[in-house]
């Protein structure tokens, strides 16, 4: 009996375990800090609890975006590496997603419902087989080819941006390398800001 009153204690305790997940401090707002979705809620809380306010900044790893969040921007540019379909910096305040892409996105459907036409749905098919054209264009060499100054750059179909350097050494796709790296060769290379304004960069 003794043995059995010691196991069903370990089983009742353990529900009291809590982890770093659950804060009890806040159980009464019924919102635990989570860094995956920021929202107004949230907002209203770290403006009114620094406590939250200091428990959510420690689960958001990106200081530009919280800084955004507090500020009520909708958008903050993030020093990493750029988008791979648009090659953009700005993110979504909300859930890090691409800016750029976020309003391409809807900027299509929105003109479709101003004038009364339910926007159609993209098919994943349709998708496939648009990047299936793009990478055979690709192998083909159909590119866009721009000189500014020292540096040439070359933008392909599926988005991949390749980059000549006056060395002769040749990038064979920026957009996969880290946000600092890219601000640091901009600086030794002003023509190469240039390039990433035509490619769409900024």
């Amino acid at each position: 009996m003794g043995r059995i009153l010691e196991w069903s204690s370990v089983i009742y305790l353990k529900p009291i375990l809590v982890g770093p997940h659950l804060d009890p401090r806040f159980t009464l707002h019924h919102q635990q800090p989570r860094a995956d979705k920021l929202d107004a809620r949230q907002r209203s809380l770290c403006l009114n609890d620094s406590a939250y306010c200091e428990a959510l900044e420690r689960r958001v790893k990106d200081a530009r975006r919280f800084a955004a969040y507090l500020a009520g921007m909708p958008s903050y540019v993030r020093l990493g590496p750029p988008c791979d379909r648009c090659s953009g910096f700005r993110r979504r305040t909300r859930d890090r997603s691409c800016y750029i892409c976020h309003l391409n996105r809807g900027r299509e459907n929105f003109e479709l419902m101003k004038a009364a036409i339910a926007p159609k749905a993209k098919r994943r098919l349709d998708s496939h087989l648009d990047l299936l054209a793009r990478q055979k264009a690709e192998r083909q060499g159909e590119c866009e080819e721009r000189t500014f100054g020292v540096v040439s750059l070359r933008r392909w179909p599926t988005g991949r941006l390749e980059v000549i350097f006056p060395d002769g050494y040749v990038e064979p796709d920026l957009s996969k390398q880290d946000g600092r790296h890219v601000h640091r060769l901009m600086g030794e290379l002003p023509e190469l800001r240039e390039g990433l304004i035509w490619a769409g960069w900024f």
